[in-house]
């Protein structure tokens, strides 16, 4: 079985890690966004580039290959006309959008693109000064939709994946955000896993089509057979407890024991 992941400890040797190189996204923070999007400043995107690089060179020194999510999503648009238009019809709905002038407007100005300019234009975030839309609707001219300055928020916390998705063994969890900034950085994921070669036979134990949360920062793996997960304002005891029946029942999986840790339910940016 060909499922390109492997993951029974969080002290062994890195193979691959998978990265998101931080962008635009980061500069499209703003004072009276960063609550919303959960940072508590705004990083200055040209140090955190440099630090990410530096980051990825260390691992790359140390024989680990770096796989940029990004970069995955490309190659899989890039594939299938057919899976990048579900895919931005999927982000439209999950963001609130229904056919019509903005839904249309958006998918036109998006699929316009070459690919690798749509994925970085998904993770920056689409202003409302970069469309010409008419707006009639009374909530694009008054209220808390008509102060947002975008369509689609930008996901500046993207370059933290142990989150949206985690390695357990030999498959993974893609994960439902509890934070509205954070959902669409899951859905990435889900096409990626679901349509690039690398993962073809990769069992996914829990995706993202739940309405309980988890998030993968709160996913140890002890070793072959036990699990370790918080218990947090971003990880629900009912999740960890439907994750365990699924990881016993699955034949691929290799876990026998789950332990539940209660941690502080409090919000780390």
């Amino acid at each position: 079985m060909n499922n390109g992941i492997n993951v029974n400890s969080e002290i062994g040797k890195l193979k691959s890690v998978l990265l998101h190189r931080p962008g635009a996204e980061v500069e499209n923070i703003t004072p009276d966004t960063m609550k919303q999007l959960l940072f508590d400043d705004i990083p200055y995107l040209k140090i955190a580039q440099k630090e990410h690089d530096f980051f990825a060179q260390t691992l790359r020194d140390n024989g680990a290959e770096t796989v940029y999510i990004e970069n995955l999503a490309t190659e899989v648009f890039e594939k299938s006309s057919e899976t990048k238009e579900e895919f931005l019809s999927h982000l439209l709905h999950e963001a609130g959008y229904r056919p019509g002038r903005t839904y249309d407007g958006l998918t036109e100005y998006l699929t316009s693109m070459p690919t690798k300019d749509m994925v970085e234009k998904v993770y920056a975030g689409v202003r409302k000064n970069e469309l010409d839309i008419k707006r009639t609707a009374l909530s694009d001219m008054a209220g808390s939709d008509a102060e947002n300055y975008f369509y689609l928020n930008p996901l500046p916390n993207a370059y933290f994946t142990r989150d949206p998705q985690a390695s357990m063994g030999v498959g993974m969890t893609i994960n439902k955000m509890t934070f509205p900034a954070r959902q669409p950085e899951s859905l990435i994921t889900e096409y990626v896993m679901a349509n690039h070669p690398r993962f073809k036979d990769t069992p996914i134990w829990r995706d993202r089509n739940h309405t309980t949360r988890i998030e993968g920062g709160d996913e140890l793996i002890l070793n072959k057979t036990t699990v370790a997960i918080g218990v947090s304002e971003r990880t629900s005891s009912k999740t960890i407890q439907n994750l365990a029946k699924e990881l016993f029942a699955n034949p691929l999986s290799t876990f026998d024991t789950v332990l539940a840790v209660e941690i502080p339910h409090k919000t780390f940016t």
